[in-house]
């Protein structure tokens, strides 16, 4: 069953409208308006934005547009996917703005949008998400240390698309709540507890899925060691 019949037409129109809206508030800013908004932290953007700034807005898609388009491609795996759930994630930051709470980093309060947009999609295609075995522990500076090299491998070895191809597979092949988590950090560059908040985890739990990840990534890639 496709999406497109799965869905109701109205909510197909809503989100095609809610689509053209997001991309209004993309349009270039006054020369002026960027030095004033690049230093502002993401809480007072979203708070200016929430004041009817859509600069503030251009902001921060900016500032989180490559990282949230790279964990939505690598946690779909298929690029028409990500570019969904992408969008909708964005959408959902326009009409959600108002029920952001200061309090809340925006950046687990955004992957939280991505994490559920996901699973809601996932639902409409039938699909499952299998758990994962949460028993590991380890130590936070492991995890803050090995999370990123371990994704941007390729990045050092430009030449070896052999190896490129095994970690993308091996990052695939992980169980979706440990890709996500795994994804989170590498891609996301959140916190422990940003993505326990963002999952709707505990901090212990993200911990020994990384844990996790990360094992069956370094056993995946012995061979180019």
């Amino acid at each position: 069953m496709s999406v497109a019949t799965a869905l109701p037409t109205d909510w197909l129109q809503a989100c095609a409208q809610a689509l053209a809206h997001v991309q209004s508030q993309l349009n270039p800013p006054h020369v002026e308006r960027i030095a004033e908004t690049s230093a502002m932290t993401d809480a007072e953007c979203m708070q200016r934005y929430r004041q009817g700034d859509a600069h503030a807005f251009r902001v921060l898609y900016a500032r989180y547009r490559e990282k949230l388009h790279r964990y939505t491609l690598r946690l779909a795996g298929k690029a028409s996917e990500a570019e969904e759930v992408f969008q909708d994630v964005w959408m959902a930051v326009v009409h959600g703005k108002d029920r952001y709470e200061p309090s809340a980093p925006f950046a687990a309060w955004l992957f939280g949008i991505a994490h559920r947009r996901a699973a809601d999609r996932w639902r409409v295609l039938g699909r499952h998400a299998p758990d994962a075995v949460d028993a590991y522990d380890n130590s936070d500076d492991v995890l803050e240390q090995q999370a990123a090299p371990l994704l941007h491998a390729p990045d050092r070895h430009l030449d070896n698309d052999a190896l490129g191809k095994a970690l993308i597979d091996a990052v695939q092949a992980l169980p979706l709540p440990q890709r996500e988590a795994f994804l989170m950090k590498a891609e996301g560059e959140l916190s422990l507890e940003d993505i326990a908040m963002a999952t709707g985890t505990t901090r212990e739990t993200v911990k020994s899925r990384l844990r996790y990840a990360q094992q069956k990534l370094r056993e995946a890639l012995q061979p180019w060691r």
